[in-house]
């Protein structure tokens, strides 16, 4: 029974090492993140996640144990060759996790989940977020993680072979031992299972989030369903709605007119991809360069809100809420669903009631999160799309840089059915930020190439606009830029900061 056991012993610590080591690599990966990172969090965040560690290692332990067990009974020749299979086949898909999670963080601000398979029916567009160097320099960094640690199971485990146990006494006691993983596995003997919160401890969300095992965040959240309780339920239906009622429903006119023409005024709809307020110093940004001069002149021209927050922190989720009217949920892109786009109010839908006609601009695969059936089920009449410029403008990752993309809208402008109510949705400023222009904001790190990417889509903007005023349309024109959310860039870290959803809207034209 000493083989059995130290087999056991030495397995579980086997995989308690190797997510020791990731959760390592993930806070070195993330070294912005440690600046505001107090020191002496920093052993707290392996005590803390440790229960999840070993939770994870007593999971991957299950299989070999219990085969194991079955040869007590049945002869398994190959059974060290199994659990070493077993063993590396873990490894590659774990560590290819472990780098996604790592890349991933940077531009999310949480954990690894089931987040990124909502995007798994657009591959192109999903990789499009990042450059081929990253993409290399990640799959890089997974197989050396893989090679270290297949070095170490050889010199730990060798040619792994356990014969019979032929005591009953001794094999009562390795399954009392195999039922009592149930414990590390559940993460005690108290009435509530492990959770993802059970790692969180302190203030800084960086700390809590480095204590989470992402292989087991993974297994949690495949567990869970769309249907499940809604954990944001605070209060009764009636105590909601009494709530709601007292901000929504005001039965005296205290309406601002902020439109004085008469008649059905045009209307340009420019959502500008992560143009959080931070960028432009007429917004209250704080930066010591600026990225927007165009914008931030517009913003002392037009009609300038300074209180707009998004509604979530990616595009699926904000043009929802801008073009619908409709809140971003935590854990469903209502953006996949058609038959739920479909019943949803929309600006462009009301307004084709009155007569306008309609369309939406995108530069990039309009199927991407179901785009396409959101645009059609907003109401627009026409949709203009990377497929709809000539392969010699592909030229962004993402498909035809904002330059193209707005010359298209002008032209088109000018022959479209008065009133119009016409949408872009600008994509230049998106990871991976290739822009076609001259650096303008010296460095090679993505907060620099970020600051170059909004350079270049506030450029094409301000282009657009002195272009359109020359129009014979611009007078009975209204033009609103908003962005669809912030981004965790410039100084901002934790994923809740109210500068990560700041953006601005202005209203501006000839109306």
């Amino acid at each position: 029974m000493k083989k059995q056991l130290s087999f056991i012993l030495r397995y579980f610590l086997f995989w308690l090492i190797y997510f020791l080591f990731v959760k390592t690599f993930f806070i070195v990966f993330n070294g912005s993140f440690l600046k505001e990172l107090p020191l002496p969090l920093l052993p707290q965040i392996y005590w803390y996640g440790m229960r999840l560690d070993i939770s994870a290692a007593a999971y991957v332990l299950v299989l070999p144990y219990l085969l194991m067990l079955v040869l007590q009974f049945f002869d398994i020749p190959l059974w060290g060759k199994i659990v070493k299979g077993y063993t590396y086949f873990l490894l590659v898909i774990f560590s290819f996790l472990v780098i996604v999670d790592a890349e991933l963080y940077s531009y999310w601000g949480f954990r690894l989940d089931l987040t990124p398979l909502q995007y798994i029916n657009t591959p192109g567009a999903m990789l499009a977020s990042v450059s081929g160097w990253i993409v290399v320099r990640q799959l890089v960094l997974g197989a050396l993680i893989v090679v270290v640690f297949i070095w170490l199971y050889r010199r730990m485990f060798g040619l792994t072979s356990i014969s019979r146990i032929k005591n009953f006494g001794s094999f009562f006691i390795l399954l009392l031992i195999f039922g009592s993983l149930i414990i590390p596995i559940r993460g005690g003997i108290g009435l509530a299972p492990l959770n993802t919160g059970s790692a969180y401890f302190s203030n800084n969300t960086f700390a809590n989030h480095a204590a989470i095992n992402v292989v087991w965040n993974v297994g949690f959240a495949s567990l869970q369903t769309e249907t499940r309780k809604n954990p944001y339920r605070v209060m009764t239906n009636d105590e909601a709605k009494n709530i709601v009622e007292q901000y929504l429903y005001n039965h005296s006119d205290t309406t601002i007119q902020l439109i004085q023409s008469k008649g059905k005024p045009n209307v340009i709809l420019i959502v500008l991809e992560s143009f959080m307020a931070k960028l432009i110093p007429a917004a209250g940004g704080d930066l010591p360069i600026i990225a927007t001069p165009r914008l931030n002149s517009l913003v002392h021209e037009g009609i300038f809100f300074p209180h707009v927050y998004s509604t979530g922190t990616r595009s699926d989720k904000g043009l929802i809420s801008i073009i619908n009217g409709f809140p971003a949920f935590p854990n469903v892109l209502v953006m996949r669903f058609p038959d739920k786009t479909e019943k949803l109010p929309a600006i462009a839908k009301d307004l084709r009631k009155e007569g306008y006609s309609t369309a939406y601009y995108y530069g990039g695969d309009i199927d991407f999160v179901s785009m396409r059936s959101f645009a059609k089920n907003a109401g627009f009449n026409r949709i203009i799309s990377m497929s709809d410029f000539p392969a010699s403008t592909y030229n962004a990752k993402w498909g035809v840089h904002d330059h193209v993309v707005f010359e298209r809208l002008l032209n088109d402008l000018d022959t479209a059915s008065k009133p119009f109510f016409y949408t872009f949705f600008t994509l230049s400023s998106h990871e991976p930020f290739d822009v076609p222009m001259k650096t303008v904001f010296a460095g090679d790190d993505d907060d620099s190439k970020f600051l170059n990417s909004v350079y270049y889509t506030d450029s094409c903007l301000g282009s657009f606009i002195e272009k359109a005023k020359q129009k014979p349309w611009w007078k009975k024109t209204l033009i609103i830029l908003i962005a669809d959310h912030g981004v965790l860039r410039l100084g901002v870290h934790d994923a809740f900061d109210p500068e990560r959803f700041h953006i601005p809207m202005v209203w501006l034209g000839g109306v």
